[in-house]
């Protein structure tokens, strides 16, 4: 960086104390552009944790048994967020905020998801399939010009116990990005509760994604005792980081230089 100082100073033929102007004001500009790049950054990531519910139009913890519901991780900005008759919370991550992004969750039944507190493995309020489903899905949908980008998410048994089942997918507008059969999907064992994470160190990216949990090989009256927790998901590009502002902060540094070279032609 320092040599590309030089350079800008040597063309324009500056030496002294105008160089030391022209360095200051130079780093100024991009100190404080890279400190704004950095602020954009550490946005929090959308992660679904069904901690809330509605009842009689009022959002309040998580029931057992009460279906999710239909708004839930849809268009999410901040944590808590506002919504009608309360307020929703998510977990954060580092990936940036979802405004543009909805999600949709059905059972393979056709059935809405319920909530359950507690005895998914160590897994706490989770979302699940309602009995005699044959599968549990969650769809994550991008508004157009935007991609989602699935990072995590958990699955654990009830009650306590671990469960083989047919398969986890992913699968995106364009094909099958992820799959897994007989899947191990963990309740506990002799260390206590546990679960089973997918974590995606690439993010799964797509401009519509849906988990799918195939748990069809379940006995009748089991086949709601796998769920799902802590879904982390992004959005492509992140709304969160203003690129805009930082080039504008960029250009007008490199503008301001110019313009302090022109007013020192004889340095």
């Amino acid at each position: 960086m320092s040599r590309f100082f030089a350079f800008i100073c040597t063309n324009f033929n500056c030496a002294g104390k105008t160089r030391e102007v022209l360095l200051k004001h130079f780093r100024g500009r991009l100190t404080f552009t890279a400190l704004m790049l950095c602020l954009a950054s550490t946005a929090n990531a959308s992660i679904l944790t069904f901690d809330q519910i509605r009842q009689v139009g009022v959002v309040v913890p998580t029931i057992s048994g009460n279906d999710l519901e239909d708004d839930y991780g849809d268009r999410i900005t901040d944590s808590p967020m506002n919504v009608p008759g309360g307020q929703f919370t998510y977990g954060n991550g580092g990936e940036g905020f979802t405004p543009n992004v909805i999600t949709n969750f059905v059972a393979g039944n056709g059935a809405s998801l319920s909530l359950w507190r507690d005895s998914y493995g160590d897994l706490t309020n989770v979302a699940f399939g309602n009995n005699q489903s044959v599968s549990l899905n969650v769809q994550l949908i991008a508004d157009p010009g935007y991609t989602v980008d699935l990072y995590h998410f958990d699955l654990a048994g009830w009650y306590l116990t671990d469960y083989t089942i047919n398969a986890v997918r992913v699968i995106s507008d364009a094909g099958t990005l992820f799959s897994q059969d007989n899947v191990l999907v963990q309740g506990a064992n002799d260390g206590g509760p546990m679960h089973t994470a997918f974590d995606f160190a690439v993010p799964l990216s797509g401009t519509e994604l849906t988990i799918q949990i195939d748990h069809g090989n379940l006995a009748v009256g089991t086949q709601d005792n796998i769920g799902i927790d802590n879904i982390q998901f992004g959005q492509n590009p992140p709304a969160a980081v203003p690129i805009p502002v930082t080039l504008w902060l960029f250009g007008s540094g490199v503008m301001g230089l110019l313009g302090i070279a022109n007013r020192k032609k004889t340095c």
